[in-house]
């Protein structure tokens, strides 16, 4: 991330998050310390994934719009040592973790408008991203998830064995799907849609090839059922075939950059940045 340094102030920060683990993270921040900027909590995606270089072009594009950015590298991820690696909880403490964020900021950076916060996710970070607006409605302005992990039964089902034993192997879970189907239940996104009420944009790919795209539209049909269309509070877009499936929006292509821009579009209409000329 040091390629960043000289266009906003850069830091590796750490923070308390759930039952008091150290929750490492990336800090970015326009350099101008008077004005009070909108936050966002950038996360990652991967089940042990980090926080990499893949980012950086959104890093620049949310900060140079005017944002507090923050990438916390919640329980579970790389890079950390054995115990943070095994501390992963799927659904779980992982999404305290990446809330948790917001305390770091309240005490620490006295420039970040917490009444204008944001949570922003790929793929798993997407999936944490749903779970946070969930649990912690009052707390969040606006959401944004790209193809995000939304159906955990239906992806446990369509994912290889060795995938699925990442899963039945943690304690939160207790077990296969087979063997536990509540607890799967519980931590899929579909299962909690009627407690949105936070503004949510959620770009999918029919070709994803990572969560299918039969996830996304289980989410959407629950989210149409239980009217958050008609409320205003879920919009969502798929594009056909895109290049990059999965990747799409994180590739410099005709479709990932009309998803960025209506992303940027999404989280300005509610957060309205102070942009940088």
């Amino acid at each position: 991330m040091t390629q960043l340094g000289d266009e906003m102030i850069v830091r590796k920060i750490n923070y308390s998050g759930a039952d008091k683990m150290v929750v490492p993270a990336y800090f970015f921040a326009p350099r101008d310390t008077v004005t009070r900027h909108p936050v966002v909590i950038l996360v990652h995606g991967g089940v042990h994934g980090d926080f990499s270089d893949l980012y950086i072009p959104h890093v620049r594009s949310l900060v140079n719009e005017g944002y507090i950015v923050v990438a916390p590298e919640y329980r579970g991820s790389t890079g950390y040592g054995r115990s943070h690696y095994d501390a992963i909880d799927y659904g779980g403490k992982e999404v305290e973790d990446a809330i948790a964020a917001r305390e770091y900021l309240a005490d620490r950076v006295p420039n970040a408008d917490l009444s204008r916060l944001a949570m922003m996710g790929w793929s798993h970070g997407g999936f944490i991203t749903l779970h946070s607006i969930f649990r912690r409605p009052e707390l969040f302005k606006v959401a944004v998830a790209h193809v995000p992990v939304a159906d955990l039964p239906t992806r446990i089902r369509t994912h290889s064995a060795g995938y699925q034993r990442i899963f039945a192997d943690q304690p939160g879970f207790g077990g296969t799907l087979a063997e536990k189907p509540q607890a799967y239940v519980d931590r899929s996104p579909i299962a909690h849609v009627r407690k949105l009420k936070t503004p949510l944009l959620v770009h999918a790919a029919s070709n994803d090839d990572d969560v299918f795209i039969i996830e996304n539209h289980n989410l959407r049909d629950s989210m149409v059922a239980a009217g958050k269309d008609r409320e205003g509070l879920y919009t969502y877009r798929e594009w056909k075939d895109p290049p990059g499936g999965h990747s799409f929006s994180r590739v410099d292509t005709k479709e990932g950059r009309e998803s960025w821009n209506e992303s940027l579009a999404f989280l300005r209409k509610y957060l309205q940045p102070a942009r940088r000329p």
